[in-house]
């Protein structure tokens, strides 16, 4: 099994814009880290600044709704005889995965259910941006949960302490108007709209526009003045007049404005009628996301049954993807899975780990398949 320092790898969680991310065991106190390693090829194509900025930003933080920084340094990567130094980032391990594939999997998320995530995100937020930091590449795929369903902010990749920022960096699709066009930026202001594009896809398992151009077909609505207009095909792709409610739609509104000065502020996110609806409890939360985990495998056993040739597939991305890990699940049957999992290393899973898609189960197996 290959090793990198102090740990052995188990398997790849993902590509990030530096390198590969892979879960690791160390191997004396067997604690499990997300290990972030800058391979030696990478490491001519990567401004080492930037990495280390990262860094340095990751040790002044200590949040509970954000990604915990292990260590970080150069160690001696090892796999079939071989060895390479290369540069790792271990960083406390989100087993609940990505925000991301839980709504692409089970489906949006009520009111209620993304304002208690949305709670969490927005102290997270506010911490950084009282630090001076700004993310700047937020989106639902650097958004994880914990085992208890915690949200934690991850990957600080483009984050930065600078007030002013001309940089144009982030996820085209979800980076705010004032970027796209090059112009000097707020990045804290910048990640407000983030918010925004977090919130409106948490609840309509949909992006929000393509991109927050005035030539785009739904922003520009919002950036005319017209969000009427934006909230009618949204409303009309649901099939669902009541399907947002008007609080909900005057908050997103006020975080997609085209004008960054006329963004709602934290403060006003706070104070607005939506933010202090219903909150349900962390119990409630948990037996949300074990009636999505029965209501899934119950749809996956429907498809094996009318498709068997799939039931391979199937069963091994229902076992292996983080969105099933830990919910529902004892301690007990926890530990018998990650017992299971560590005696696996499957190089091909990243194949079936790893997609995009906003789409209803039936059409994201049709996808997937």
């Amino acid at each position: 099994m290959p090793t990198c320092g102090n740990y052995k790898l188990k398997r790849k969680l993902g590509e990030g814009g530096f390198g590969s991310v892979y879960l690791a065991k160390h191997i004396d106190t067997s604690k499990k880290v997300a290990l972030k390693i800058i391979k030696p090829e990478m490491m001519e194509h990567v401004n080492m600044d930037d990495i280390e900025k990262e860094v340095e930003i990751l040790k002044q933080i200590e949040h509970p709704y954000i990604t915990k920084l292990v260590e970080a340094g150069n160690c001696q990567l090892s796999s079939r005889g071989r060895s390479n130094e290369v540069y790792c980032i271990a960083l406390e391990v989100a087993s609940g995965g990505e925000l991301f594939d839980f709504i692409s999997m089970t489906g949006a998320f009520s009111e209620d259910v993304a304002r208690y995530f949305f709670h969490q995100f927005l102290d997270a937020l506010e911490y950084l941006h009282e630090k001076g930091i700004s993310h700047r590449d937020l989106k639902t795929e650097n958004i994880l949960l914990d085992k208890n369903f915690n949200l934690k902010i991850a990957d600080f990749g483009y984050a930065s302490e600078k007030g002013s920022n001309q940089t144009q960096v982030g996820t085209p699709d979800y980076m705010a108007p004032e970027i796209l066009q090059g112009e000097k930026y707020s990045g804290q202001i910048a990640d407000i709209f983030g918010a925004g594009l977090i919130l409106f896809m948490m609840h309509a398992q949909s992006k929000a526009f393509l991109k927050a151009e005035q030539s785009d077909p739904y922003y520009k609505n919002i950036a005319s003045n017209r969000p009427d207009k934006f909230w009618k095909e949204h409303v009309k792709s649901k099939g669902d007049e009541h399907y947002f409610s008007e609080e909900f739609k005057d908050l997103i509104t006020g975080l997609f404005a085209y004008n960054p000065f006329h963004r709602l502020t934290i403060s006003e996110v706070r104070s607005h009628a939506w933010f202090n609806g219903y909150l349900p409890t962390s119990d409630e939360i948990k037996e949300e996301f074990r009636r999505r985990k029965a209501d899934l495998e119950e749809e996956l056993k429907r498809q094996k049954d009318e498709d068997p040739t799939q039931a391979e597939f199937d069963t091994a991305l229902l076992e292996g993807n983080s969105v099933h890990r830990g919910i529902g699940d004892s301690d007990e049957e926890t530990k018998e899975i990650c017992e299971r999992e560590e005696q696996e290393y499957d190089e091909d899973f990243e194949n079936y780990h790893k997609f995009f898609s906003t789409s209803s189960v039936e059409d994201l197996w049709t996808n997937l398949c």
